[in-house]
């Protein structure tokens, strides 16, 4: 605070106020760059997809237990997801053969 040029108006220095402290972060180089890359058309067009990805890892992880691992090690976590992704696309795949016989 010392050598803040802000400090006769800041309260922070003040004894007799209540410590506060705040952090004024500046755009670095890497925040630019990603900042730039986020107004990209390419960026632009990967997220109008973005969404129905999301929906479908929200659906695998709500509903059909992706949220918590029922074993322990990676493996049996690749066999768990492996076995969801399996049981949500049979769901679907009946949903869509129902509609079709309407």
């Amino acid at each position: 605070c010392r050598k803040c040029p802000q400090r006769e108006k800041c309260r922070v220095g003040r004894s007799n106020a209540k410590t506060r402290s705040y952090s004024i972060t500046q755009a670095s180089e890497k925040n630019l760059e990603r900042l730039k890359f986020e107004e990209s058309e390419y960026f632009q067009e990967r997220m109008k997809i973005r969404h129905r990805i999301e929906e479908k890892n929200g659906e695998l992880k709500e509903a059909h237990g992706l949220r918590k691992a029922d074993s322990r090690g990676l493996f049996a976590m690749h066999l768990q997801m492996y076995f969801t992704a399996f049981t949500a696309n049979v769901k679907r795949i009946v949903r869509l053969e129902e509609l079709a016989m309407e």
